[in-house]
């Protein structure tokens, strides 16, 4: 494989007939800052549509050992190619061109105006409008995908999942953590067993971007953009509900004077997920326990974030003692709901800043 970066993409793209000769001399990469697993590129293209490269890497850029097979860029590619289906028009980029040999695939490029969703986060811009939207959105995923045998047979193998996600946050702690291991190995069976619909695996902040501006019925408005589909799978939905509530609640709790606000946030994703799906009369198998395994995913991937293989950054050791602290009795003694658990957090919190 030709590992690229932005001193060699332009003359790849060059030679491999992407650009023309005259408009590579005119054109440049640079490297986009983003994830641990891949390096992603903007191609930049006087008088044409810029776009953007993404390769995969067998070695992810963490403190701790981590790798994953580069294959994993074809199921990123797939997925998008089944959102890009059952999604609005704009809310996934589209797919240009790929490279199987050098693991890389090429999508529109976004406006370079947009916000990632995560950087307004951490400035304690607590949006309910677009919790709302990110609700229905997911919803809408997950119940178009319900039950599809054919996305089952296409998508139903987790290697690139297990290796992204169950072992270097679930495993690794409950390797570490013997009193935490069975809550933990547990969780991990039921997700194994319960293939229910598409799964993005990494709907975070930090794969949600806001670009100005759309007008809709309620005026101006961000169109949202998601994006870095690799741990897509047919899987367990409680895993992208808990891993996405797990990033609006550490916020929470690095914003703890303004708990109110990220706590009507994340009530306002619940309730609109839930919502979406009765709505529109769309429902997941009851059997699937959705909101207790929520919860446990929750949990595990909350404490995962402070003690996995991929920490934040923004936490003081205050707030990290807290998350363990509240993360190993939700993990423990699992609350029987999600209001109960983010009621729960905000009594804490209010305690804690006496707010």
């Amino acid at each position: 494989m030709l590992e690229l970066g932005p001193d060699n993409l332009i003359d790849y793209l060059r030679d491999t007939g992407r650009l023309s000769p005259a408009t590579a001399a005119k054109s440049s990469a640079e490297v986009l800052s983003g994830g641990v697993s891949n390096v992603v590129m903007r191609v930049s293209v006087p008088g044409g549509e810029d776009f953007v490269v993404k390769q995969s890497r067998a070695q992810l850029r963490t403190q701790a050992a981590w790798f994953s097979q580069p294959e994993r860029i074809w199921r990123e590619r797939d997925v998008l190619q089944v959102l890009s289906r059952v999604t609005p028009p704009g809310l996934v980029p589209k797919l240009l061109f790929e490279d199987r040999d050098n693991f890389l695939f090429a999508m529109e490029a976004i406006s370079r105006e947009h916000l990632v969703w995560k950087s307004s986060l951490l400035e304690g811009d607590a949006e309910p409008s677009i919790a709302r939207r990110l609700g229905e959105v997911l919803a809408t995923i997950h119940a178009q995908t319900v039950g599809d045998a054919d996305l089952r047979e296409r998508l139903g193998d987790r290697t690139v999942f297990d290796e992204l996600r169950l072992d270097p946050f679930y495993r690794y702690m409950a390797q570490r953590e013997p009193e935490l291991r069975p809550p933990l190995e547990r969780l991990i069976d039921q997700t194994l067993a319960t293939p229910v619909c598409l799964v993005l695996g990494d709907f975070s902040p930090k794969n949600i971007l806001l670009v100005p501006s759309e007008v809709g019925l309620h005026g101006e408005r961000p169109r949202l953009v998601l994006v870095d589909f690799e741990t897509g799978h047919f899987g367990d939905p409680a895993f992208d509900l808990g891993f996405f509530l797990s990033h609006l609640l550490l916020k929470t709790i690095k914003h703890v004077r303004r708990v109110d606000e990220f706590h009507e946030m994340a009530v306002v994703f619940w309730c609109a997920y839930r919502g979406t799906l009765a709505n529109g009369r769309m429902s997941l198998p009851p059997e699937t326990q959705l909101e207790r395994r929520t919860v446990c995913h929750l949990a595990a991937c909350m404490k995962s974030r402070v003690d996995g293989k991929s920490t934040v950054d923004y936490l003081t050791s205050e707030a990290q003692a807290l998350v363990r602290e509240l993360t190993r009795e939700w993990l423990l003694s699992p609350p029987d709901s999600l209001v109960e658990l983010l009621t729960h957090l905000r009594r804490r919190l209010k305690a804690v800043c006496s707010c």
